[in-house]
């Protein structure tokens, strides 16, 4: 999906995220003088959690998405931070110079970016994280590993956007594969030695997380320009199409309806002579 335009959706769904249930895995490694970049910050929840773990130091927010980045500036100043920041950039390039940041941290990001000149976007995407990570920081990213997701009922709407969700990202050579965290790491130039990996689960089973889920699902199933080009695909009719959001909002209506998947975390020591 199209990551530079949030819909209302979206935001109000990424909004849901903090770093104690998000980000919990790396929060033992944060000090109070740190500085830290939170790649793909969406409405800034998460980045304005983790300016209260470094009230010396300070966060930067960066997403490609504008009007996110104007949610999260607003958020800010309603919470009265004084040590966050945020700004408008692309992991493409990001507009930091190298080894700028104590910890670099991305939240179900790497899954969105396409493959780039023979490597997968979260093999990039962790090198470009790595580029900015000062000697003896931390690259940290949570990845959900799609292949684990797990949804009862299973309607037909609801398994056909499924799978459409999973050739849409095979078309435009995303990788969902949190659970090959290490693999891209390596790959990325980290030590393996220097390679933690980890996971987490996600579940939304109770009346207002389902509510909530299945409401976000169908949003951005009718909003996605993702979905006209599967059609022109042929991955999917048009009939199909428009049945699928509304599937989502019978399932969470459903009392025994209940979604889990896997995320996986990877914590990565940059080198100790810095990036090369």
């Amino acid at each position: 999906m199209d990551t530079r335009i949030y819909t209302q959706a979206m935001i109000a769904s990424y909004s849901r995220r903090t770093a104690v249930k998000n980000s919990a895995y790396m929060l033992p490694l944060l000090q109070s003088g740190m500085h830290i970049l939170d790649v793909g910050c969406g409405p800034g929840t998460i980045t304005l959690d983790l300016a209260a773990h470094v009230l010396e130091g300070s966060v930067t927010g960066v997403d490609a998405s504008s009007n996110a980045v104007e949610t999260a500036r607003e958020l800010c100043k309603q919470r009265g931070t004084t040590n966050a920041s945020f700004s408008v950039g692309n992991l493409n390039k990001l507009p930091f110079d190298d080894n700028s940041f104590n910890v670099v941290h991305a939240h179900q990001v790497l899954g969105h970016l396409p493959s780039k000149q023979g490597d997968p976007g979260p093999v990039w995407g962790l090198k470009e994280m790595r580029r900015v990570c000062k000697p003896g920081g931390f690259v940290c990213a949570r990845e959900v590993e799609w292949s684990t997701v797990v949804v009862y009922p299973r309607t037909q709407g609801v398994n056909e956007s499924i799978a459409l969700i999973e050739k849409l990202a095979d078309n435009a050579g995303r990788v969902m594969a949190g659970g090959r965290g290490r693999e891209f790491a390596r790959r990325a130039g980290f030590n393996p030695e220097n390679i933690s990996a980890s996971a987490a689960s996600i579940t939304y089973t109770n009346t207002a997380d389902r509510g909530w889920w299945g409401e976000n699902m169908a949003s951005r199933l009718e909003s996605s320009s993702d979905l006209n080009k599967a059609v022109e695909l042929g991955f999917v009719a048009k009939e199909e199409v428009a049945r699928m959001p509304e599937a989502w909002r019978n399932w969470a209506k459903v009392d025994d309806a209940f979604y889990s998947a896997i995320d996986g975390q990877i914590l990565l020591l940059q080198l100790a002579q810095g990036y090369r």
